[in-house]
């Protein structure tokens, strides 16, 4: 694809002043304007830089102003009053159709036709030539009368704001994208402004240039809407600037990046699109990788353990450096995987990341497999040790044994002394799967299992039917175990996998997952066995002071003895109380039953369906959503329907009585749930993000459970039940990578060698992980390595040098030939 109108051509002389051409594109454009660009625009005078805020800095330039009459700020008032001296005369003979036509001008028309938003661009150039034919005073008036219209107007801002509180909005037209292609990709490289791929690159020599070469997601040059799709019909190659290092920031020269399903879900927009997350055209994916450090920030110096030249493994994780929560676990600190949730990925060839995430090459390892491990083994790792605590002589169901994230859990569990069972999808997998440890394997196309794996039906007519369609199952995997189940299961294969590895687990079991590429939509079958409501809060770990929302009432009736007793037992663990009643008169009841100030307010799902009407539905399960694959857009607006119509007014009311400085949304620390209800749906999305979990107490067996996978296992909340547990699991932390990278050293873990990609084949590399047809275990794309098999920062350069020689070589035997 190629953007020639974007491509930074420059535009055909024109008599537009340059201000009005600027001004145009932030009124109708709608785009967010950094302090840089605002201050070059005259928006801004001044910045607060260092460790003065904008309001102390304002203060003083008042201060200056009065007392002396001079300074920036009297420069600004006398440029203002300048201006509105101009603006107030009119200033009529500027082409209307000229300034339409301009190139800057008429992408911004373009786009708004698309989007069927035409209407509202003309009102604003309306405004825009009015005041600029009548004068300042009479174009402010006029403006008011226009907007007036523009509100009242049912097709217009009625309709706009409507779309907006559905997140229908129409998208915003897209700045200008430099393409691959394009004139301007010629003319930065003449000018050494941009490197060719795989270009020599000797940190602190060579010189930095203005522009890279990156791969990812892009929007729709016409539209501005994100371009999602299969990875060969919308993976994009595109130049953008390199970006300069904080002082907390680092940036590094990539030689290979980690190719995974992050990037498969970024290009894909499934569950959500990424571009809804950032303001940028672009989205470069690519999460982890190895590279040179070429540029530091002044903190990152001054701490000393990195230096420019190092070789490094890249770390994805990115976190919030200064929050309280990094003492607890830095993923709890508004974490988030670059190239995924954060847009500037390492597809490209310079890469800025925080310092945390660089760890210094393992000797042993090739740079390409050095640049291939820390997602895909970071994340079991953490699975593994941190979230299961995996003991030597238990047993681990894996899914996807034989490729990515569960080949390497096979591999950790079996070196760890863990009798590992398999799930693949071939004959072929499966002697992978035992070839390398593996206690046993099931091959889930075995004709005995073709029934099994499907998503829990909502009818309860067929719950019996079902569980015993597990049944073949269950005995395969006895027969390999000793007649032992699972203690822990490793879930990522989605919503047709998860309630059968569920149903594998043995009492007191536990299953945690981290990702779900056949859907989302998970549910299971509970299990039996209950607790005392004060055994589950101390297994949980329940502290004094925490917040707890109690189910009361699962049908009608006034008294609910279990819910009583989970008050109580709550209350005797001196936490902060919300109970959620199904009727008025519930509410009224556990009122006045004395548990005073230990209940903090009470929430009637009665009432809520008397305020919000037909705006709230209170669900008798999780509603099922389309397939994501096949039908992308509604499974979206399903989603969205779930967050709005049963969930927001429910949350809202909840977190209106247990919002705090630190918790503003009020989420609970802890949901107590209750078996004779599914509103699992409902509790895992309103528990405190990672810290955060859903206790049962009673029997849960015969019933169907059902939830939002991305809610637990991206926001590692967790669901605690007597005998059974489901833990969200995601990446790891960089102190984990220390930890995991100490066992690689000394041999406890291996790393997969990796299958090596060229640049350029890249997106055929992601559409093969797509269509699951993928062989290797584990991927990455070669951004600048001239050979395999290096293992030094010095044989990199000496491979570097014999590269140039030899081009050289060959220029200069042309040179004599010719």
């Amino acid at each position: 694809m190629s953007n020639s109108a974007a491509s930074g051509a420059a535009p055909a002389p024109s008599a537009v002043p340059d201000t009005l051409l600027d001004a145009i594109e932030i009124i109708v454009g709608g785009r967010n304007l950094d302090a840089p660009t605002a201050q070059a625009l005259g928006l801004v005078d001044v910045i607060a830089t260092e460790a003065h805020s904008a309001v102390e800095v304002a203060a003083q330039l008042a201060r200056e102003y009065i007392l002396t009459g001079t300074g920036p700020l009297a420069e600004a008032f006398a440029r203002r009053q300048a201006a509105l001296s101009q603006w107030a005369t009119p200033q009529p003979g500027l082409s209307r159709a000229e300034v339409e036509a301009h190139p800057r001008v008429a992408r911004l028309l373009a786009q708004a036709r698309a989007v069927g938003g035409e209407k509202a661009v003309q009102r604003a150039l309306d405004c825009v030539f009015f005041g600029l034919e009548h004068g300042y005073a009479a174009g402010l008036r006029h403006e008011a009368n226009v907007f007036a219209e523009a509100v009242a107007d049912p097709e217009g801002g009625q309709a706009g704001i409507q779309a907006f509180l559905d997140k229908k909005s129409a998208p915003l037209p897209p700045r200008p994208l430099i393409m691959v292609g394009s004139p301007e990709e010629q003319a930065l490289l003449e000018r050494g402004e941009l490197l060719p791929v795989g270009t020599p690159f000797y940190p602190g020599l060579t010189p930095l240039p203005k522009y890279q070469y990156a791969q990812g997601l892009i929007k729709d040059p016409k539209t501005g809407a994100a371009l999602h799709g299969e990875p060969k019909d919308v993976e994009q190659h595109f130049i953008v600037p390199v970006p300069t290092p904080s002082p907390a920031e680092v940036l590094v020269y990539v030689l290979a990046s980690e190719v995974n399903f992050n990037d498969i879900w970024a290009l894909t927009g499934i569950p959500i699109s990424v571009m809804d997350d950032h303001d940028q055209d672009f989205h470069i994916t690519g999460s982890g990788g190895i590279g040179l450090i070429v540029a530091m920030g002044s903190e990152v110096k001054r701490e000393g353990r990195l230096q420019v030249g190092d070789l490094v493994s890249i770390y994805s994780g990115q976190n919030d450096l200064f929050s309280p929560l990094v003492g607890l676990d830095p993923m709890f600190a508004d974490f988030g995987i670059q190239g995924y949730q954060e847009p500037n990925g390492s597809h490209g060839q310079f890469l800025l990341v925080q310092p945390p995430q660089l760890h210094h090459k393992l000797e042993d390892l090739t740079i390409e497999a050095a640049g291939s491990y820390m997602l895909n083994l970071g994340t079991i790792y953490r699975a593994l040790f941190t979230t299961l605590k995996i003991a030597p002589g238990k047993r681990l169901f894996v899914e996807g044994a034989a490729t990515g994230t569960g080949f390497e859990a096979l591999k950790v569990g079996v070196r760890n002394n863990v009798k590992v069972t398999g799930m693949v999808s071939s004959a072929e997998r499966a002697e992978v799967v035992k070839q390398h440890g593996a206690t046993g394997v099931i091959n889930r196309r075995a004709p005995e299992l073709e029934p099994c794996f499907t998503k829990v039906p909502e009818d309860p007519a067929q719950w019996a039917a079902w569980e015993a369609a597990g049944e073949p199952l269950l005995a395969m995997f006895r027969a390999q175990n000793e007649g032992h189940l699972a203690d822990y299961a490793v879930s990522h294969a989605g919503e047709r996998s998860f309630p059968r590895s569920f149903q594998l687990l043995a009492p007191g079991g536990t299953l945690t997952f981290y990702g779900a590429s056949s859907g989302y939509h998970f549910t299971f079958m509970g299990k039996p066995g209950a607790a005392a409501p004060s055994d589950m809060l101390q297994r949980v770990g329940l502290r004094a002071g925490q917040s707890v929302l109690v189910y009361y009432g699962i049908s009608e009736d006034i008294v609910d003895e279990t819910g009583i007793e989970i008050i109580e037992a709550v209350r005797e663990a001196h936490a902060r109380i919300v109970v959620a009643t199904q009727t008025d008169a519930q509410k009224e009841f556990v009122a006045s039953l004395g548990f005073g100030d230990a209940i903090r307010g009470l929430v009637s799902i009665e009432d809520l369906r008397r305020r919000y009407g037909a705006d709230f539905v209170w669900p008798a399960t999780m509603p099922a959503f389309p397939d994501p694959k096949a039908d992308t857009e509604a499974f979206k607006e399903a989603v969205r329907l779930f967050n709005e119509i049963n969930f927001k007014p429910f949350a809202a009311a909840v977190g209106r009585l247990l919002a705090a400085p630190d918790n503003p949304r009020g989420y609970p620390d802890m949901i107590f749930e209750r078996a004779g209800q599914d509103t699992l749906g409902i509790s895992t999305t309103l528990v405190k993000p990672y810290t955060g979990r859903v206790v049962y107490a009673e029997d849960m067996s015969g019933r169907r459970y059902s939830f939002y996978a991305p809610q637990v296992w991206m926001r590692q909340r967790r669901i605690d039940m007597p005998t059974a547990n489901i833990w969200g699991t995601h990446l790891n932390n960089a102190y984990e990578i220390v930890a995991m990278n100490d066992a690689v050293a000394a041999g406890l873990l291996e790393v997969t060698p990796p299958v090596v990609v060229g640049w350029a084949d890249l997106p055929e590399a992601h559409q093969a992980m797509w269509d699951n047809r993928h062989a290797g275990a584990t991927y990455v794309v070669n951004h600048a390595l001239p050979r395999l098999g290096l293992k030094t920062k010095a044989e990199l350069f000496e491979a570097w040098a014999a590269q140039s020689a030899e081009a050289t070589t060959e220029d200069d035997a042309a040179t004599i030939f010719r």
